[in-house]
C-alpha cells in the first residue's frame, strides 16, 4: 500500500513538473500590443520568468492557461500579494498568461 502511494505520489509530481512554458515570440509580443498597448517581447519573457518562478511552486503552471480570462484577473491580485510580486511584476505575469493562454492550451 505505501509502495503505491509513493509511486502516485512520484507520477503526479513528474507529471507536473514536466510542463514546459512556451517562450513567447514577437508574433506574441505583436498580439500583445494589440490588447495591451506598448508590450514588448522583453515584457512576455519576464512575465514568463517571473510566472515560472513565483506562480509554478505552488500549483500547476499548465492550470494557470486553462482558467478563463476573467477568473485569472479576478484571483491575480491575491496571487501576486501572496508571491510578493508588487503590481508591476504582477502585470507581467498577467499580460503573459493572458497573452500566452492561446498558445499553450493548444501544446
Amino acid at each position: 500500500m505505501k509502495t503505491k502511494l509513493i509511486l502516485g505520489t512520484s507520477i503526479v509530481l513528474i507529471a507536473c513538473a514536466s510542463y514546459t512554458l512556451i517562450a513567447p515570440t514577437q508574433a506574441d509580443a505583436d498580439r500583445a500590443a494589440q490588447k495591451y498597448p506598448g508590450t514588448t517581447l522583453a515584457d512576455l519573457n519576464q512575465g514568463k520568468d517571473l510566472f515560472d518562478q513565483s506562480c509554478g511552486k505552488c500549483h500547476s503552471k499548465k492550470k494557470s492557461f486553462e482558467v478563463s480570462e476573467a477568473e485569472l484577473l479576478s484571483v491575480m491580485p491575491s496571487m501576486a500579494k501572496k508571491s510578493k510580486l508588487d503590481k508591476t511584476k504582477e502585470d507581467l505575469v498577467t499580460k503573459y498568461l493572458i497573452t500566452m493562454r492561446p498558445v499553450q492550451t493548444v501544446k
